[in-house]
């Protein structure tokens, strides 16, 4: 009950927020034909294969496969393939231009074959787009964002914060240090060259130990970054 009430709060929040700053909310599609983040790991939708149809030859039959067992997707609903969607940004891509500064908050789907808690197949995704930002302003939107949702569960959600603590003794600190502290920055190689040194030194072994510049950084490099290479 508590992880609901917070959850309702924080999407309140999440509109005051982006309300209060200028932006316009709009609703971007769920089913689409574009793959927005070109990895493919989309969730599919079709009416090919109807409830109990599953014989090849049946379907081959109907006309809804062809002969060499590829999908005819002229017999499709949508006369083409289409998939749930991984991100809105295409669409508020487009808004943006219309509209100035836009933001959607909506269910996205992902098929990725993960089963760690960062990989969820379906999730709410809160996307903005702002007109005439550059890397600065980027970051300033999301120090903010985060602040006026934290500072709203403290204001608003001091029962629930405090079950919380009493699991977990830290969660109240951590909420109110980040909801008052400004974001360090770090630039990609000053992160690279700060985990390399570290590895090093033998302060730290990660899952993954080769680090050189250009690699992807991975969820055990951020967290060593944030908890123990910068705490502060």
């Amino acid at each position: 009950a508590c992880a609901a009430r917070v959850r309702n709060a924080l999407a309140f929040a999440t509109h005051c927020f982006f309300q209060e700053n200028g932006f316009n909310y709009v609703h971007t599609p769920l089913i689409t034909a574009s793959d927005c983040e070109g990895a493919g790991e989309m969730f599919q939708v079709t009416t090919l294969l109807d409830a109990g149809e599953s014989d090849v030859a049946e379907l081959q039959k109907s006309g809804k496969i062809t002969a060499e067992g590829k999908f005819n997707y002229s017999e499709d609903f949508f006369s083409r393939p289409a998939f749930l969607t991984v991100s809105g940004q295409l669409s508020v891509e487009n808004y943006c231009h219309a509209l100035g500064n836009v933001y959607t908050f909506g269910p996205t789907f992902r098929a990725e074959d993960s089963h760690t808690s960062r990989h969820l197949a379906e999730f709410w995704m809160i996307e903005p787009e702002i007109a005439f930002a550059g890397l600065e302003e980027n970051m300033l939107c999301a120090q903010h964002y985060v602040q006026y949702c934290l500072r709203y569960l403290l204001e608003n959600c001091e029962e629930e914060l405090e079950y919380f603590n009493e699991q977990d003794n830290k969660v109240l600190d951590r909420v109110r240090l980040v909801a008052k502290t400004d974001f360090r920055r770090l630039s990609y190689t000053d992160a690279v060259k700060t985990l390399k040194e570290h590895v090093d030194a033998g302060k730290v072994t990660f899952e993954n130990n080769d680090i050189e510049w250009g690699i992807d950084l991975g969820s055990e490099h951020e967290r060593y970054l944030v908890e123990k290479a910068f705490p502060d």
